[in-house]
């Protein structure tokens, strides 16, 4: 990880246990596509005579009580989630920490972070971050929540009004940067009243991972800068890099047209037409190429 782009930017990749995917999980245990289901929640201290069962609510963790109270936030540290691995027994991934990241659309509330750690023998100290990849620090908190909402990293498409299921994003993430920029499935876009449609989310994935032609190819790699700003004018990343030549206008479906890679040697398997007939306001974003470092 690039020490001048941070943890959110840069990434953690996924989450995982034992190599298993934790990317997404079934509140009501239902398994995942690795066959691994979540077995039940045991509160923290302060909830253990509430009977709370574990939630998401606009797109963070809320433990509910049968007497009515909420946990969230802080109140959840100490919080166990218990996990069952393919013909395994349970396996409790610890709530560890929480904080509130800021966000990166202009005026929005920040987003809810959680450390959430796993038992690992082989670790010093007997357990480690679920996000796998570059983190050093397991006491970083490098995990949001999208609730009701799964993804599929092999087209780089949203799957959407998926009842009870929810999706850990790890720091980095495409996933995650989504709702860094106020793109949360269950979070309201641009001070509206309602989230993001499922075609602006899905832009958006695609011009993160620089999908130029929707199948699901990535044209980039991981600390890549790139410059981006969106239709709504809520984001805009150019107090991070110089924006140089205009990169792409996105859709749903991928890059509408092309000027620059974002990877110089990139050789793009598709045709798009030149983006000088087209602006911001044809997708959901337009990006630039960064000028220096």
């Amino acid at each position: 990880m690039s020490s001048t782009c941070g943890a959110w930017r840069c990434g953690f990749n996924a989450a995982e246990v034992n190599g298993r995917s934790l990317q997404s999980l079934h509140l009501q245990g239902q398994p995942n596509e690795d066959g691994v289901r979540i077995m039940g929640f045991v509160p923290p201290p302060l909830g253990l005579l509430g009977g709370y069962t574990l939630t998401v609510e606009n797109d963070e963790f809320v433990a509910k009580g049968t007497l009515g109270g909420k946990l969230r936030g802080a109140q959840l540290i100490g919080g166990i989630i218990l996990i069952q691995l393919p013909l395994g027994v349970p396996l409790p991934v610890t709530i560890l920490g929480y904080e509130e990241v800021p966000s990166w659309a202009e005026g929005a509330p920040p987003i809810a972070a959680y450390t959430l750690v796993s038992v690992d023998v082989n670790s010093l100290l007997g357990w480690k971050s679920v996000c796998s990849g570059s983190l050093l620090d397991p006491l970083t908190a490098a995990v949001t929540i999208l609730g009701n909402e799964t993804y599929d990293n092999t087209t780089k498409t949203v799957q959407p009004n998926r009842a009870n299921w929810f999706t850990l994003a790890c720091a980095g993430s495409a996933a995650a940067k989504m709702k860094l920029m106020g793109y949360g499935p269950q979070t309201k876009f641009n001070g509206g009243t309602k989230p993001s449609t499922v075609a602006q989310r899905q832009a958006t994935l695609k011009m993160i991972t620089a999908d130029y032609c929707g199948g699901g190819h990535a044209y980039t790699e991981t600390g890549t800068p790139i410059v981006w700003n969106n239709k709504a004018g809520s984001v805009d990343s150019s107090s991070w890099h110089t924006p140089g030549d205009v990169e792409a206008v996105w859709s749903s479906n991928g890059a509408l047209c092309l000027d620059e890679t974002r990877l110089a040697d990139a050789e793009v398997d598709c045709y798009l037409p030149s983006c000088d007939e087209f602006d911001v306001n044809d997708g959901e974003w337009i990006t630039h190429v960064a000028v220096g470092p």
